[in-house]
């Protein structure tokens, strides 16, 4: 009876730790499944961020979270830095042009203008030259002004391309929407705070871009001022 007994004990310690022991291993196993799971998964959402938004290959500033570098038809792809360059030139441009436009076609509606005219500000261009002829002139005189200091500032000369068989880039040193004025002298010395102040604007002029669309478009649909849809109030 007690050499049974020893055996059955012997039999029931040794099925313990055979237990013990597959346990651990699945415990293991299942520990590793879902650390490569994990892995995987994080492998590939990084894979998806970084296809979807990947780094900035440009080297210019107006990256803004979540979006990162936002080219989503590729159209930076293939273009060399002075392209790039030119372009983001312009998009400054157009987008200072924008928030100018913005703030004019906002408070000419608010406001009474001194020669008269009212209606959608879109329409203000056609009826001010009854009022003030000369203004187109001297509207292009100062547009025509500032291309031309760019143009020679900032731009290569003619005499440096004509052999190129190319059209003229912003110059190598020309950073991209710099007119050389501050008059208020609020443009940063540090790097970094010059990085910020270009991404605020670049951010600015883009929303300011949109905005000016919309005016115009809802404007041209309905021909009423874009503020009384905002008043509900469109006689």
């Amino acid at each position: 009876i007690q050499l049974t007994f020893l055996m059955y004990y012997f039999l029931l310690e040794s099925i313990y730790k055979m237990f013990r022991i597959a346990l651990l291993l699945s415990a293991l196993v299942a520990a590793t499944a879902f650390t490569n799971v994990a892995r995987l998964s994080r492998s590939n959402t990084l894979k998806m961020s970084t296809e979807l938004f990947p780094e900035n290959p440009t080297g210019l500033t107006g990256d803004l979270a979540p979006t990162g570098f936002f080219d989503p038809i590729g159209l930076s792809k293939g273009k060399d830095a002075a392209t790039l360059k030119q372009w983001r030139d312009a998009e400054i441009k157009h987008g200072r042009v924008c928030m100018l436009a913005a703030f004019g076609l906002l408070t000419q509606e608010l406001l009474k203008n001194p020669l008269g005219i009212d209606g959608p500000a879109i329409r203000h261009f056609d009826l001010v030259d009854s009022k003030f002829p000369e203004f187109a002139t001297v509207f292009l005189l100062i547009c025509a002004f500032i291309e031309g200091w760019t143009i020679t500032n900032k731009w290569e000369p003619r005499s440096e391309t004509r052999g190129l068989n190319r059209a003229a880039r912003l110059k190598a040193d020309s950073e991209p929407g710099d007119l050389n004025w501050d008059p208020l002298e609020w443009y940063p010395t540090d790097p970094k705070e010059q990085a910020i102040i270009k991404t605020k604007e670049l951010q600015n002029g883009r929303l300011a871009m949109l905005g000016v669309a919309g005016i115009v478009a809802q404007e041209l649909i309905d021909g009423k001022e874009i503020l009384c849809h905002f008043q509900k109030v469109c006689a």
